[in-house]
Parts: structure tokens; sequence; C-alpha cells
């Protein structure tokens, strides 16, 4: 019986009830300071890597998948299968139940955690990206095997509902790529970096994303049916193929702008390309929204994708509008402002011959602000973009036509 090991376990707990209780004690104390301190979303993170969970969760899944390729060894029909049937048979099994699901939403995490190092170690950066890339793929994986219900349905189905999350998450890995090589891509074009290999990876990166985007659209195209899944990641990869060519052709604005200056117009035509982008990620927010709409009114279970469209219209739809529509104003003011405000005369130049304190560069023409200090008219603009006060004093610019402006 099991009496006597029972026994011997109780007298030891009993013997050390005292240490027990005092880690125990420090347990909560340490929650408690924790708690306090921080918010419970960093907690629960830190205590998620300081347990090496995510690592645990792996050594499950890969523990599952050895037994079953032991099982598949031992059985002498499934010697003689190809290898396409013997991956699909590993990875049905491999997320049949809850804990297969999260052992897997792991591994999927860690792959895609991989293959953003790997671009940007290519890309020669710093960005923090690829975390962003490990968590949020790690979700939407979860949520989409939960939604599917992958536990639930027969072998075929699961297997091709495993096909659809992996589409919908490789669009997502192009597009945190993406975001990973815009910013290096267009401080080359700003800085004009004379050196080759810099311009040539993020380059190389944006290219190569176009083309799979590309190419994998046309696959979709031509090996699946009209459905739902595919309309929705069709979408994507087109939003990813237009937020590259808008990155390659801002990059070659300011690549021009260096040879053939652009002078006034350059950031117009940089906006105007940027808002375009943005105007075909908006309208693929509408269209996913009234989709999602139609969806849950007239087919049968879709109530349970209802919280997923609200919430892709709110980040999509309704942020892009509040965002578009503060650019816009900032930007119509800031051209009224610098509209309004006078120009210094040749005299007034030739007087102060300063440079620009926003740019550092000599100043054949400056405009003058209310507080009577000289800025170049297209560094003024910028800075009110972002700003709405004078860069030196701190003085909320405002124009006035009128003003009789005099030099320092």
């Amino acid at each position: 019986t099991f009496l006597p090991f029972f026994i011997i376990i109780l007298k030891t707990l009993w013997l050390n009830i005292y240490s027990i209780i005092s880690i125990i004690n420090r347990g909560i104390t340490f929650l408690k300071v924790t708690a306090n301190n921080h918010e419970l979303n960093y907690f629960i993170a830190n205590q998620w890597i300081h347990l090496k969970i995510s690592s645990i969760l792996r050594i499950f899944w890969a523990i599952r998948v050895l037994e079953q390729i032991a099982y598949l060894l031992i059985h002498e029909e499934m010697k003689n299968e190809p290898l396409f049937v013997v991956v699909k048979y590993l990875l049905i099994r491999g997320c049949d139940t809850f804990t297969a699901v999260v052992g897997m939403t792991s591994f999927v995490s860690f792959f895609c955690y991989v293959i953003g190092d790997f671009f940007r170690t290519i890309l020669m950066t710093s960005d923090d990206e690829t975390m962003s890339i490990e968590n949020l793929s790690a979700t939407l994986f979860y949520i989409l095997a939960v939604l599917t219900g992958l536990t639930l349905i027969e072998p075929e189905e699961r297997f091709m509902g495993l096909y659809r999350i992996f589409f919908l998450i490789f669009g997502l890995l192009v597009s945190f790529i993406h975001n990973m090589a815009s910013p290096l891509l267009l401080s080359m074009g700003i800085s004009y970096n004379s050196s080759l290999h810099r311009h040539l990876r993020p380059l190389f990166v944006s290219g190569f994303l176009l083309m799979v985007s590309f190419f994998t659209l046309m696959y979709l195209w031509y090996s699946n049916l009209m459905s739902n899944w595919l309309i929705v990641v069709s979408s994507l990869n087109i939003q990813n193929i237009i937020q590259i060519f808008v990155t390659l052709n801002v990059y070659s604005l300011l690549i021009i702008d260096h040879s053939i200056p652009f002078e006034e117009k350059l950031d117009d035509y940089v906006f105007y390309i940027q808002s375009f982008g943005c105007a075909v990620t908006f309208c693929f927010g509408v269209v996913f929204f009234l989709h999602g709409i139609y969806n849950t009114i007239y087919i049968p279970d879709s109530l349970a994708h209802a919280p997923m469209i609200f919430l892709d219209t709110y980040l999509v739809v309704w942020c892009g509008i509040k965002k578009g529509w503060k650019i816009f104003i900032r930007r119509r003011l800031a051209t009224l402002k610098i509209e309004s405000l006078a120009d210094a005369t040749i005299d007034q130049t030739l007087l102060i011959n300063n440079h620009c304190p926003i740019c550092f560069q000599i100043m054949k023409s400056a405009k003058i602000t209310n507080c009577n200090h000289y800025y170049h008219g297209r560094c003024l603009r910028k800075w009110l973009y972002i700003k709405d006060y004078c860069p030196m004093c701190h003085t909320i610019v405002s124009g006035h036509k009128n003003q009789t402006p005099t030099t320092d």
C-alpha cells in the first residue's frame, strides 16, 4: 500500500513546516511588491520569462512529435508513405488537444522570432520588432486556433485550418519585416549615405518581400476557390505589396532630391505617396468590416468572430480616421501659418548672415516668426507639422500678414 509513503511525506512536511511557511510568505511579499511597483501585464510577462514557460511548452510539443515519429517508425504501413503525408500526420496530431495547441503556438512564435532575427541581422539594425513578432504571432495563432476550433474538428478540416492560419501568420510576418526595413531605407535616402552595401541590404529585403508577397498571392488564387479566408489573406498580401511600393517610391524621391532638388515640394510629394498607402489600408479595413458584418448576419456560426471584427474595425478604421484627420489638420494649419508669416528681405537676410537653427545651413531666404526668429520656410513648416511653438524660445507660432519684423 501507499500508506507508509504518505506517512513519510506528511512527516517531512511537518518537520519543515516553518521553512515552507517562510517560503510562502516571501513569495506573497514579492508578489505584492511587484504588483504595486509595476503593471499587471509587466508582472505576468516577467514571470513568464523567469519561469521559462515558452521553453517548457516547446519541449513538451517536441516530445509529442518525437512520440508520433516513433509510432510511425514502428508501424510498417507508414514507412512507405511520402514525406508530405508524414508531415501532414504530425501537424494534425500536433494540435489535437488544448495543451498541444499551446505547445504548437510556442513553436510558431519561436520560428517567427528566428526569421525576424535573421532579417534583422541582414539589415544590421538593433530594432526590437523581433520581440513584437514573437508575441503577436503567438497571440494571433492561438486566437485563430480557438476560433477555428482546431481540437474539435475532423483531421482533414484541422489540416486545412492550420494551412489557412499559417498563411495569415506569414502575411503578418512580411508586414513586420517590412516595418524593420522601411525606416532604415528612408533614413538612407534622407542622409544619402554613400556606402552602397548599406543601401543594398534594405533594398534587397524590400525587393524580396515584394516578390514573395506577389507570388504568394498568385499561388493562393491559382490553388484555392473563392472563400472568405481567401479574401482576407489576399487583402493582407495586397496591403503588404502596396506598403512596400510606397516605401520604395518615397526612397526614390529622396535619392532623386539629392541630384535634382524638389525645393519646397518634396515634403508634399512624400505626404501624398504615404497618404495613398494609408488610404488603401483604410479602404481594406472598411471592406473587412462590411464583409465581417455580412458574415455575422447571414452565415451560421460566425458570431464568434464578431469580437475580432470590431477590434480590427477599431484599430484600422476608427484609429486610422482619427490619426489621418489629425495629421491633415496639423499640416493644413502649418501651411497657413507659413503662408501668413513675413518673408525676410534681402537686406535682412544679408544683415543676419546666420544659419537656420533647425537644419544649420546658411539662410539665403527666410521666414520671420511673430517672436522675431528667422528660419528656412521649409524647415519651419516641417517643424510645425510636429510642434506648435518656436524651436528657440518656445513661443506659440502664429501668422500675421501685416507684421513689421525687425532684426535683432
